[in-house]
């Protein structure tokens, strides 16, 4: 590597309920896991910093949310796949996209489709093993990086364009609460469901998506997963309050404080 060059990608930042214990292998640390959108490779950073500020709007403000579905054992890595849980034709072409922006400034980028997956770990790793520990887990976006390689499987952002959380969790006496985030109802009960998932992993599994015309509808939703996840496994939560704390966010997003008897 030459002088003023740095191994440089862009990709999103993510979040998981990450596990506190991994099958064999050289586990990325969970700071340093992320979702490649366009490598680079070896190339001068002042150049590409200078260009920054002309980089590609995205096409959302709120992180994007989905499930990490399954396992991808591609060369020598580990991955979760993840589905996302909006409409990922946005993304696929914010993607193009960048690789577009990127090419116009004369780098050549590999612009095959994306797969969205988040790496674990490098080999050496035992398959069975790795298929025996899964289980499906939530995760959200929470900005896009333009990342360098630094070595020893770290990653080490160099600038950010930060995202709206689709929920975030916040003090409140004896129950849990969150604040949830979305465009509409539909999308407040996938936010809302996931923000239990990230508590209780387990209850992905009871997700149905489908109409969801209000925020009654959304409560009943989240209690019949509830329900079923109690009968199926138990359960840590016993309802979803029935409120109807709404507020109107500057950014477009409808802001409800979720409250959960425990």
């Amino acid at each position: 590597m030459n002088e003023g060059e740095k191994r440089l990608f862009f990709g999103f930042s993510i979040e998981e309920p990450w596990p506190h214990s991994y099958p064999r292998g050289r586990i990325i640390e969970e700071n340093s896991r992320h979702l490649t959108l366009a490598f680079l490779g070896d190339v001068p950073f002042s150049r590409l910093r200078n260009a920054l500020p002309q980089f590609p709007d995205p096409p959302v403000s709120l992180g994007p949310a989905g499930i990490c579905d399954k396992l991808l054992f591609l060369t020598r890595v580990v991955a979760q796949h993840v589905t996302w849980l909006v409409d990922d034709a946005p993304l696929l072409a914010f993607q193009q996209t960048v690789c577009q922006w990127l090419e116009t400034l004369g780098y050549p980028i590999d612009r095959r489709p994306l797969l969205p997956h988040i790496t674990l770990a490098r080999a050496p790793f035992v398959e069975k093993e790795w298929e025996r520990w899964f289980e499906p887990l939530p995760c959200i976006v929470t900005g896009i990086h333009l990342y360098e390689s630094i070595g020893n499987l770290t990653y080490h952002s160099l600038w950010e364009i930060p995202l709206t959380r689709p929920f975030e969790e916040i003090e409140h006496t004896a129950d849990i609460a969150f604040h949830v985030k979305g465009k509409n109802p539909a999308e407040l009960y996938l936010h809302a469901a996931l923000a239990l998932s990230f508590k209780y992993p387990p209850f992905l599994k009871f997700i149905e998506t489908g109409p969801v015309g209000d925020l009654n509808q959304v409560i009943k939703e989240l209690n019949r997963m509830i329900a079923q996840c109690d009968l199926s496994t138990g359960c840590p939560f016993k309802a979803v309050s029935y409120h109807t704390k709404l507020k109107q966010c500057q950014e477009g997003f409808i802001n409800w404080e979720m409250i959960v008897d425990v």
